[in-house]
């Protein structure tokens, strides 16, 4: 197979790394004819958003010469799945017609060419797969109870468990699922909400106890003996998970997603006291749609 993949009238050199694909942040400049450093800052602006190990590598000086790169600052890998996050602010024609083009002739073209060989399904040893579908189902009804639990986040999991134990090929059946939002996919604390908003207004640090001040005057969630629990208005921005501590306390926990942290950056107050760009506070109604999921409220 040839070590060059042209893109676009590119021609890409094919980089490989723990035996999948991977890219630099200059190729990914150089395929989408952007201007030199696009990809670094639009990678360090979103690197919260991706995972190291799945999303990109990073290399030091030494592993990147052993590769064949000059990079006296390190070198960062991207794989497909961290390629496709990074590329979704590139929205002009060009962009969509070379993020196809380089999935699916750079990132997937060497899965394409191998021949495919049968995969046996991995099981438990002394159960067959129709055993391990009823543990699933067992298991998938169980957590079923479980306080704010995601129910479409269930049925994907025992369909993905399904199609790994009985090598049956599922996709229509999770075809047929609600899309899972991406954005409730990240869950925060208020910790790492402050730190968010510190990041995205330049403050020197918002605390985890002003951030859970604002949520409190949004009416978000309430005051209660052991913490804070979630209110009906709440339920569009987090939900309610089980959590055991170091030192074996049982309780109950809000997490919240990605959507909370605009509405309490819009309502903090300034650095000067003052309210922020949301002006006064005020307390947002529930609106919740009838086919969102249900959290459990405390």
């Amino acid at each position: 197979m040839s070590n060059i993949v042209k893109i676009n009238d590119t021609e890409l050199k094919v980089i490989e790394f723990q035996g999948q694909r991977v890219a630099t942040l200059a190729q990914v400049d150089e395929v989408h004819d952007r201007p030199e450093g696009t990809a670094r800052r639009t990678f360090n602006e979103h690197k919260h958003r991706l995972v190291e190990g799945e999303d990109y590598f990073v290399r030091n000086t030494y592993e990147a010469r052993k590769m064949g790169f000059t990079a006296p600052n390190g070198l960062t890998l991207i794989t497909e799945q961290g390629y496709t996050m990074l590329v979704k602010p590139f929205t002009d024609d060009l962009a969509w017609q070379v993020q196809r083009q380089v999935v699916t002739g750079y990132f997937r073209a060497k899965e394409a060419a191998a021949p495919q060989r049968p995969t046996k399904p991995a099981r438990v040893r002394g159960r067959t797969p129709l055993d391990q579908v009823k543990v699933i189902n067992f298991v998938g009804d169980a957590l079923k109870d479980v306080p704010g639990i995601r129910l479409d986040v269930v049925a994907a999991a025992k369909l993905q468990a399904f199609e790994q134990h009985t090598g049956i090929d599922f996709s229509e059946f999770r075809r047929a699922l609600p899309a899972v939002a991406l954005e409730r996919m990240v869950h925060l604390n208020p910790t790492q909400i402050g730190a968010r908003i510190a990041e995205q207004t330049g403050r020197a640090k918002v605390s985890s106890q002003l951030v859970n001040k604002v949520l409190l005057q949004l009416g978000l969630q309430r005051k209660v003996e052991d913490g804070y629990a979630l209110t009906e208005a709440g339920i569009k921005y987090g939900e309610v998970l089980p959590f055991k501590a170091k030192n074996a306390h049982h309780g109950n926990q809000i997490d919240w997603w990605e959507s909370v942290v605009d509405v309490v950056r819009e309502n903090m107050p300034a650095a000067d006291g003052k309210p922020g760009n949301g002006g006064s506070v005020i307390p947002l109604k529930p609106r919740q749609g009838p086919n969102e999921p249900q959290a459990a409220l405390l």
